[in-house]
């Protein structure tokens, strides 16, 4: 049994918990019509659910010792670094660029580093940044961050 596991699910329930009731007094509403409180509402509840399957997994398997050193054992270090900096780079550059372009070079990088051909990638983001800003600029109706120029 792994006691980190077991004192981290337990802290998250708690706060989970704490969130669902505030969440409520904040008005849900319905998927049609949502109200302020429905997004927290429906995370805390996802939260309570991972957390709960954590620690029937952690108890159910009392006798796996888990060590720090054998957490990262198989990182990869390097695609991690990589992909820490494109989002460091994406966020300064989306107010700049706007979000199409900023978007699309982000998502090469991603899909490269997974080692995706760099034809297959380009198409791959371009579609990804279609669909993303076809879903959001004309079905959500949320407007996505333009470029400096107003592009």
């Amino acid at each position: 049994m792994d006691k980190r596991n077991v004192f981290s699910s337990v802290f998250f329930i708690l706060i989970a918990a704490f969130v669902l009731v505030t969440s409520t007094g904040l008005g849900i509403g319905q998927l049609n019509n949502p109200r302020p409180g429905l997004f927290p509402f429906t995370a805390s509840i996802c939260l309570i659910v991972f957390c709960v399957a954590l620690l029937v997994d952690n108890f159910r398997h009392k006798n796996s010792l888990i060590t720090l050193a054998g957490l990262w054992q198989d990182s990869n270090w390097r695609k991690n670094i990589i992909v820490i900096a494109a989002l460091i780079i994406y966020t300064i550059f989306l107010a700049v660029i706007g979000y199409i372009p900023a978007t699309f070079a982000l998502m090469i990088v991603l899909f490269i580093i997974e080692g995706m051909k760099t034809w297959l990638a380009i198409a791959n983001s371009a579609l990804a940044v279609t669909v993303s800003y076809a879903l959001f600029q004309y079905i959500l109706k949320i407007p996505l961050p333009r470029s400096i120029w107003g592009l």
